[in-house]
């Protein structure tokens, strides 16, 4: 059967730590994509997350508290899906590292990529990272330590009998694919910097440790494992259905889009393709590189003190709050810095003054001068056409990740309906009894709001469900947006309902520092 689905993945998440709002940003952005995709379309979606829970710091962490390692990566899962939940992630599968098929699986990529001599024995002398799980040339240190910025730990010498990826027999494949294939890497400046890394040329991988006993064996090798890195990246295809339930895999490979952060760009862009060639298998359609979320212009790390947590960021601006602030914050791929007053002010702006105080007065002035009836317009709306743009122009930036493109068009909608119930003013029409262009104004304003519940509902779903049963709406709203977003579909006499406050303001002071 042919790839008939939508496969969306994160990058999977390290368990060594609490997740803090860095990890949820990328979560959000690959819900936000699962969301959209299944509401138009064919709606066929499969959104891959998890953890990865292999490498001897996890042992370490595990043993200085008392626990197994699997103890310790059981009871660190449940804080992950604590995170997805109260960010509303609709993910479809949760794949972990220390999951027996996954095991099964990269045992069997692993023996079939030494079968086939890309995968070979030698011996590893050098220099390696235990935080960053990372081999490093002796060039590459910096004043004897980590070069990774959020690492600087001291290296270790290692050396021991290994086995190696032959990843530089596709250097050459890798930079055609680069230039055949300019938009494949995003954003610009991920592309640019792995394009020359392969023009550096590119070494063979140590895929194996004799001294780490806290991950997957290797076949027929007692006392060693496989190789973190090797491991976690496979999950895209393990958890596709590869090698051992190829019916599943074929409608879910290639994978459309690998969401990840810039950190590992080099591992999904370089190391995974190699390993994609060897197995003779297409490759991703699109690596997307996040930026990070910075205090400050100082990168979210747990030395620094400086960890935010979704929760804490929840508690204060509700979840589609969140969800709406980071996404709009700035281009997706670039850092961005985030504080109380900045989020405070646009939270206020965009949230409970625009869309809230518009969905509050259009049901309250339906209720008031209809009895929350929905009536009938006399006339095709002016309207119509700029919210057909803004679906076509949300559509076209969500397809290229661009989130805060696609909120720009839906919060342009948002303030056309504002504009218009200033422009038309109701109660001035009420009071003077023209009851025909009342009706034209109020239904002009109820399929609008319909129309942003549909077009807003991958960002804020809670909100956007909310207004979609107050206007009497089924289903999920706008699903799917190819059938119900054409203009004047809202029945008359729906009989709709005033919600409670959307996003009720927040006052400055009430913001925490």
């Amino acid at each position: 059967m042919p790839k008939d689905t939508f496969y969306l993945t994160t990058p999977l998440y390290y368990t060594q730590g609490d997740p803090h709002i860095g990890h949820g940003y990328t979560s959000i952005a690959a819900d936000v994509l699962a969301r959209f995709h299944r509401v138009t379309g064919d709606g066929k979606v499969h959104f891959l997350t998890g953890t990865d829970e292999h490498a001897q710091k996890i042992a370490d962490a595990a043993t200085a508290i008392g626990k197994t390692p699997k103890q310790f990566v059981d009871d660190m899962l449940e804080r992950w899906k604590a995170q997805w939940q109260a960010l509303d992630i609709s993910y479809d599968q949760i794949i972990r590292t220390t999951d027996a098929d996954h095991k099964a699986a990269v045992q069997s990529i692993f023996a079939r990529l030494r079968e086939s001599g890309d995968i070979a024995s030698g011996k590893y002398e050098g220099w390696y990272c235990r935080n960053d799980e990372t081999f490093w040339v002796e060039s590459k240190l910096i004043d004897g330590r980590c070069p990774n910025p959020e690492c600087r730990r001291p290296v270790e010498w290692v050396s021991e009998d290994a086995w190696f990826f032959k990843q530089s027999r596709y250097r050459d494949r890798l930079i055609e694919h680069f230039r055949a294939n300019p938009d494949w890497v995003r954003p610009q400046s991920a592309y640019n910097e792995m394009m020359a890394i392969l023009e550096g040329g590119l070494e063979d991988l140590c895929v194996s440790r004799s001294a780490v006993s806290w991950g997957i064996p290797i076949p027929d090798e007692p006392g060693s494992t496989i190789y973190v890195w090797f491991d976690a990246i496979c999950n895209y295809i393990t958890a596709a259905g590869y090698p051992h339930d190829l019916a599943r895999f074929e409608h879910l490979w290639p994978a459309n889009v690998h969401l990840i952060g810039k950190e590992i760009a080099r591992f999904h862009t370089i190391i995974w393709p190699a390993i994609l060639m060897a197995l003779g298998l297409p490759l991703p359609h699109l690596v997307f590189a996040n930026g990070w979320i910075t205090m400050g212009g100082i990168k979210m790390s747990k030395s620094l003190g400086n960890i935010v947590s979704a929760a804490e960021l929840i508690e204060r601006y509700s979840v589609d709050g969140v969800r709406y602030l980071l996404l709009s914050q700035a281009t997706y791929g670039t850092d961005f810095s985030i504080s109380d007053e900045q989020m405070v002010r646009r939270y206020n702006a965009d949230l409970a003054n625009d869309l809230g105080n518009l969905v509050q007065r259009t049901l309250s002035m339906l209720a008031r001068y209809r009895d929350g009836k929905v009536p009938s317009p006399s006339r095709t709306s002016e309207l119509a056409r700029g919210f057909e743009s803004a679906r076509d122009g949300a559509s076209t930036s969500l397809h290229a990740l661009d989130f805060r493109g696609a909120l720009g068009w839906i919060w342009g909608r948002v303030a056309e309906l504002n504009l218009h119930v200033e422009r038309t003013k109701p109660w001035e029409l009420a009071k003077r009894g023209d009851d025909r262009a009342l009706d034209d104004v109020l239904y002009e304003l109820c399929e609008g709001v319909r129309w942003i519940s549909a077009l807003a509902y991958p960002f804020i779903p809670t909100t956007s469900e909310a207004i979609w049963r107050a206007l009497a709406q089924d289903g999920l709203p706008g699903k799917f947006w190819e059938r119900e977003l054409q203009w004047a579909k809202l029945a008359a006499g729906t009989q709709t309902n005033v919600p409670p406050a959307l996003f009720p303001r927040i006052e400055v002071q009430d913001a925490v520092s």
